[in-house]
């Protein structure tokens, strides 16, 4: 089992998808069989930074037994909000007419009624 301490790899706030490959770079390195990733000390992530990590880990996931501890409710809740995201099927529907706007004015008028 190894250990891979977040606020020692990138600190305390988990900010940017470009921290977050920090972490691939760390599977690729140090890895083994067991990874346990531990966020003593991390205070903040953002949801950008967890979407990464998410797919990082689902990735590792299939090379690695990956287990996660000491999370403060604030990151819980936010890989949650971001797993359960990523997880939904995307359903956009296109509907609408364009609309043409020139100026500043038009604009303003334009989301005044949406």
């Amino acid at each position: 089992m190894v250990k891979l301490i977040m606020s020692e790899l990138i600190g305390k706030e988990l900010r940017s998808r470009a921290e977050a490959k920090k972490v691939l770079d760390w599977f690729d390195s140090y890895a083994k069989n067991d990874v346990v990733i531990d966020y003593i000390g991390v205070r903040f992530i953002s949801r950008s930074f967890a979407d990464e990590l998410c797919g990082i880990i689902d990735d590792m996931n299939k090379l690695y037994t990956i287990s996660e501890i000491d999370q403060s409710t604030n990151i819980s809740t936010t890989m949650k909000i971001v797993r359960n995201g990523r997880n939904k099927p995307k359903d956009v529907k296109l509907t609408g007419d364009t609309v043409e706007l020139t100026d500043m004015k038009s604009l303003s008028e334009f989301l005044a009624t949406i």
